[in-house]
């Protein structure tokens, strides 16, 4: 059932509280639930891992890693247009990275060099999810950033189907992105076992991908034993759009991410009640059952409220739209105008499709090359440059009470 609400006169953060966003992952349960999961892999290795895939998913795979064999030949039976397909999202994919790349750099100043290094993980773990189907554009979205960082080592895990096998599409698509490290193995215990280590998986540096709430649990769990990305869970869109938005393509917009179902929320701020009332009809199915229609006071109310609510994607379908778009400060990606429905970003627009959910826009950003470097500051001191700035040093170490700090720089100025 669609839910309306008439946000006009009501305050702002009662209105996206009242908006429908599970949090699943941060719930007691889950996360008590996923702890035994993650220490459970954590001492038994293979054999919990192997237990919980019988457990989970009905099989227990043989062999874990994928042999490269098996990844070829799914490589070489994918149809051509569909390869073409996929060769054309990882191309626009790597040209966007490309543009976002940091690069290393130094700074000389009076009697000094200071400069940052950046440098790629040696190694990174990919979780692809499975659950209502497989996703091999997710492998895209996430294993191309990491290549144009220059991360040597891809670990991915993806959960098998009932033949014990990950997605024969999922295979395919790691063949044509040079990916040879793919393991059955799905849910929490793939993320411990990424970040752990068992007789199988080596362990990572870090883990990012998307994934229901028991695997976003999971990296939170792990999270300081190997770094994570920002929780990427249920698919989230917020649509703001006037008098001037074509309904269907509105209505289309919503149920297109509405149809993730599990956790998924759609919502439209508008300020037109006929805009309103004329997509209403044009919900159907289990995919209305997660769509919002929120009647506000004006545009001016719609951002505010989207840049509280932080969604993931954000969709301006209104007059202005360009200018509305340097007025939003939260949300993992912006689609502006009529012309750029957000699936085009969940497949080859060339943004990554991993994207900050749960309100985690406010502070996280959507996964790039960024996720995959780090950054090395570096700095040289003459003798000139320690006299310059010594003196200063000394001084504030003194006022912290950080009296050998303040020798180790004396001793070199006398």
């Amino acid at each position: 059932m669609v839910v309306r609400l008439d946000a006009r006169r009501m305050n702002p953060r009662e209105v996206v509280r009242r908006l429908r966003r599970p949090k699943g992952f941060l719930s007691r349960e889950v996360r008590s639930a996923v702890r035994r999961v993650v220490e459970d892999v954590r001492e038994r290795g293979d054999e919990a891992l192997l237990e919980y895939a019988e457990r989970f998913d009905g099989v227990r795979p043989d062999p874990l890693r994928v042999p490269p064999e098996e990844i070829a030949r799914a490589r070489d039976s994918l149809p051509e247009e569909i390869a073409e397909a996929f060769r054309a999202s990882a191309a626009n994919v790597r040209r966007f990275h490309e543009r976002e790349l940091d690069l290393s750099w130094e700074l000389e100043l009076a009697g000094a060099r200071l400069g940052q290094r950046v440098r790629p993980l040696r190694r990174a773990g990919i979780y692809v999810p499975g659950g209502h189907g497989a996703y091999p554009s997710t492998l895209v979205m996430t294993a191309v950033p990491a290549q144009v960082a220059g991360v040597k080592e891809l670990c991915v895990c993806t959960p098998p189907g009932p033949d014990g096998r990950p997605n024969q599409r999922m295979l395919a698509v790691a063949g044509l992105l040079g990916v040879e490290e793919v393991y059955a193995a799905g849910g929490a215990q793939a993320v411990a076992a990424m970040a752990f280590g068992t007789e199988s998986i080596r362990k990572v540096d870090k883990i990012v991908g998307p994934g229901n709430d028991y695997v976003t649990a999971a990296k939170l769990e792990v999270f300081g034993e190997v770094g994570i990305d920002a929780p990427q869970g249920p698919s989230e869109l917020l649509v703001i759009a006037d008098g001037t938005a074509r309904p269907e393509w509105v209505a289309l917009d919503l149920m297109a991410q509405a149809e993730h179902l599990s956790g998924a929320s759609s919502v439209l701020l508008t300020p037109s009640g006929d805009l309103a009332g004329r997509v209403e009809p044009l919900l159907s199915g289990r995919p209305a059952e997660h769509v919002t229609l929120v009647l506000v006071r004006d545009l001016d109310q719609a951002v505010e409220l989207a840049n509280l609510y932080a969604p993931e994607h954000a969709h301006l379908f209104c007059a202005g739209a360009e200018a509305l778009l340097e007025r939003v400060e939260a949300a993992g990606l912006v689609a502006v105008g009529d012309t750029s429905p957000v699936a085009l970003s969940d497949y080859a627009a060339g943004p990554s499709h991993a994207l900050p959910t749960g309100g985690t826009a406010l502070w996280a950003s959507a996964l790039g090359t960024h996720d995959f470097l780090v950054r090395i500051n570096h700095m040289r001191f003459s003798r000139e440059g320690l006299g310059s700035i010594g003196p200063h040093v000394e001084r504030l170490a003194h006022l912290e009470g950080f009296e050998n700090h303040a020798a180790s720089v004396r001793v070199r100025l006398e």
